[in-house]
């Protein structure tokens, strides 16, 4: 099984339902899960040193599907659907997917392990964390702005992330060509990584345990990021010792 997740992160007045739908017409293999963070964690308690089990979550989530089971939506606080993706992805054989479109607002913080889709829409005031996403986006995705401010928009944000593709997108219309080849270049990129983690996670640490030290190592000779590497560790059923933090 090939793992590809895909994230969003929106900016602007987006309305989060226009990006998800044209996606999926264009990669119908794709599930969608959409995150709807409602309601806050207990008081005093530190959810990374005191995970909860996959049950215990699922008492906290509420779940439905559209008729067409395509699109699963999951509505608790933020960190338990962080955790519930996570369960989700390599714990349970009857929810793993191999293709999974993150839909929510917050996709590089949440999911820092996916391929990141940064979708804005002007106009936006970019601040200091809109500038910490739209760095760490692997394609940033300008909605309905073949207007002069769209282009200059784009222009600014070129000369901040040259690297970074940028593709301005009528959503009625569908995505472009362009930025439906583009994505599948990301994708095959994104489990080429995820299969040289493999292989090496298998070749160095065949008895399922790795340090933490030893993952960071590993994430800084394959130029990839450290989240990447965990998510992979987990996928494999690898524990991670010697953590700094004492949480594995």
């Amino acid at each position: 099984m090939n793992m590809l997740a895909v994230a969003t992160s929106y900016l602007g007045l987006t309305d989060e339902q226009k990006f998800g739908p044209v996606f999926m017409k264009s990669f119908d293999d794709f599930m969608v899960v959409k995150l709807s963070p409602c309601g806050d964690l207990e008081e005093g308690r530190l959810q990374l040193c005191q995970p909860e089990g996959y049950g215990d979550l699922l008492k906290n989530i509420q779940k439905s599907w559209n008729a067409s089971q395509s699109l699963l939506e999951l509505r608790g606080p933020k960190a338990k659907l962080q955790r519930m993706v996570r369960y989700m992805f390599f714990f349970d054989e009857e929810k793993k997917s191999e293709k999974v479109l993150l839909e929510g607002r917050d996709g590089i913080t949440d999911f820092p392990w996916a391929v990141q889709i940064v979708v804005i829409q002007l106009p936006v005031k970019v601040l200091e964390q809109d500038l910490e996403w739209i760095r760490k986006a692997d394609t940033i995705v300008l909605l309905d702005s073949e207007n002069e401010a769209g282009r200059d928009f784009a222009t600014g944000m070129k000369t901040i992330c040259p690297d970074i593709p940028i593709f301005s997108e009528k959503v009625q219309e569908g995505l472009s060509h362009d930025l439906k080849v583009s994505l599948e270049v990301l994708f095959a990129d994104y489990i080429k990584k995820r299969n040289r983690i493999k292989d090496i996670l298998n070749a160095r640490h065949p008895e399922l345990q790795i340090s933490c030290t030893s993952a960071h190592r590993m994430a800084g000779e394959l130029g990839v990021n450290l989240f990447l590497v965990g998510s992979v560790c987990d996928e494999l059923g690898y524990r991670i010792t010697q953590c700094g933090l004492g949480c594995f």
